[in-house]
């Protein structure tokens, strides 16, 4: 009898979250990350692992992520750009940049991090390779999205390419039969999904 409230508890508090986080998008609060970023459970369910799988080899590239969180998926870049190539990252909340900062160091590794919004992107037209956006593009409010796909498209190079990976059951979750067909209305050109319908990314090329 406990067990059923308890789970009926988890399913109606998972439910509340998910509503708010559709109708009124905004980040995780950093404090909260921390915890749901670094656990065991979402890494073995949800880990960088399934952005490299998607995004190929990197070795050499210049790669950006938008919205770095505390950096879990960005040292996952940094790793995978190798000596060679570099990584670059901002977040909205200076706490996590800080965080995200904190861990590359820790690791002897290094990223270009600032704090920004991702319609105001801080780096140099077509200087990017590629440009990744985990469990982030549901997070930016609906009217500011098409202004942030316009920055993406602005640093990227004539050849790069937009990754956005999405998983449930983050709040924020886009299916992918909402997300496909809104980056092609904005002028985009989506070459391939990897993954399923729980845990997915989306490549795409400005047309």
């Amino acid at each position: 009898m406990w067990g059923v409230a308890i789970v009926a508890l988890v399913v109606a508090g998972w439910v509340a979250v998910r509503l708010e986080g559709q109708m009124r998008p905004r980040p995780m609060p950093a404090r909260f990350e921390r915890f749901f970023l670094n656990n065991p459970f979402r890494r073995w369910w949800f880990g960088p692992q399934h952005v490299l799988k998607a995004l190929g080899p990197l070795a050499g590239l210049q790669v950006a992520e938008v919205g770095v969180g505390t950096g879990v998926v960005l040292e996952a870049l940094s790793r995978a750009v190798g000596p060679s190539g570099r990584t670059y990252g901002i977040d909205i909340q200076p706490q996590a940049v800080a965080m995200a900062s904190q861990r590359l160091a820790s690791r002897s590794l290094s990223a270009e991090l600032a704090v920004a919004r991702a319609t105001e992107l801080p780096w140099p037209s077509h200087s990017l390779d590629r440009v990744v956006m985990v469990a982030v593009f549901g997070e930016i409010p609906p009217y500011d999205r098409p202004r942030a796909l316009a920055e993406v498209r602005r640093v990227l190079s004539p050849a790069g390419l937009l990754a956005i990976t999405e998983f449930w059951p983050d709040p924020h979750y886009q299916p992918r039969e909402r997300l496909v067909p809104y980056l092609e209305k904005n002028g985009w050109r989506v070459e391939r999904v990897v993954g399923n319908a729980a845990i997915y990314t989306a490549l795409a090329r400005p047309n």
